[in-house]
């Protein structure tokens, strides 16, 4: 009985120890050929405070892809977020992740912004949007 409480405890540690250090975020995935675009909730605080209003393809002087997404805010207070564009190919594979960082974002209550991202590489025709709240992130 003392061994399966001690299990117990360091279960329960570990659990509420990676629950503070991670942060599931908001997935956004656009697909460039067919327009559409399918939103992941993986935080419900960032679902009840941040909308994704509208999401615009278009490609730069390069050929590459490029996406607008807009996003707004729910709330009235500020909120300190991190976002980051994956770009993934035909095959789902994602296009060189190690060069993609999360991007400091401060959205202001009830404002609204519009978050850019350009592929990396032509073969580039799927991308996902990742937002996390900054604060669960550090």
């Amino acid at each position: 009985m003392k061994l399966l409480s001690i299990v117990f405890s360091v279960t329960l540690a570990g659990i509420l120890f990676t629950g503070c250090r991670t942060s599931a975020g908001t997935s956004v995935v656009m697909n460039h050929e067919t327009g559409g675009s399918v939103i992941y909730e993986g935080n419900t605080r960032l679902h009840n405070s941040v909308s994704v209003t509208a999401v615009t393809y278009d490609k730069v002087p390069a050929g590459l892809n490029r996406v607008n997404i807009q996003l707004s805010s729910l709330i009235q207070r500020s909120q300190h977020l991190q976002y980051r564009i994956a770009w993934f190919n035909a095959e789902g594979m994602e296009i060189d992740a190690d060069t993609r960082t999360y991007r400091p974002l401060v959205l202001q209550g009830l404002d609204t912004v519009t978050v850019t991202g350009v592929a990396n590489s032509p073969a580039a025709v799927t991308s996902r949007l990742r937002l996390r709240e900054w604060r669960a992130a550090r």
